[in-house]
């Protein structure tokens, strides 16, 4: 293996362990935008909740983006490992080998589904704060919040599906066969 090779691979590496720093982040600053957004309800800031409760219409948006981001670095990171593991060229010791096997065997999905059922939590927390505030909802009101709630918790539903669908076929890597790649 050539010294360009070597140190394509020990960038990947590098590339692995700052994308995990990425992904920790993003979770981290979700779950802060989440506590302050439903936190101003408990402080006074001379506004009435009531005027400014249409701004959680936007949470499921926000909660969609961030797990975009949160669901794109935690591919890369499948991906390298699952290269780094599996790649004959790889200069992965036996150790690391076995190691991203077994990961890859005993797959955690606690992290997606917490990610997952937290983005509907909050959802349907907003629902029901935005359904509270509100005078009684009538005709095309209520209309539009029944597509915006249902509408949310089948987006976010769907994209963590696929997620786990993605990191399954990631998983599946095998470099010895030609391999059709996966389709956006």
């Amino acid at each position: 293996m050539g010294a360009n090779d070597q140190e394509f691979l020990r960038a990947l590496h590098d590339e692995k362990i700052r994308t995990q720093n990425e992904r920790a982040e993003l979770v981290t600053i979700k779950l802060a935008f989440i506590t302050v957004i439903f936190g101003l309800g408990s402080v006074n800031l001379g506004i009435e909740i009531h005027d400014i409760c249409w701004l959680l219409y936007f949470v499921p948006l926000v909660c969609i983006s961030y797990d975009l981001y949160i669901m794109s670095a935690d591919s890369r990171i499948k991906r390298i490992g699952i290269f780094l593991g599996k790649h004959p060229c790889s200069s992965a010791g036996e150790a690391e080998r076995e190691w991203e096997q077994f990961s890859t065997t005993y797959r955690d999905g606690i992290a997606p589904s917490a990610n997952m059922l937290f983005s509907i939590l909050v959802t349907l927390g907003a629902a029901v704060f935005v359904h509270s505030q509100q005078d009684p909802m009538q005709g095309s009101i209520r209309l539009w919040f029944a597509l915006w709630l249902v509408g949310s918790l089948a987006v976010v539903s769907i994209l963590w599906m696929r997620h786990i669908e993605l990191i399954k076929s990631i998983g599946n890597y095998n470099p010895l066969q030609k391999e059709q790649p996966m389709k956006p």
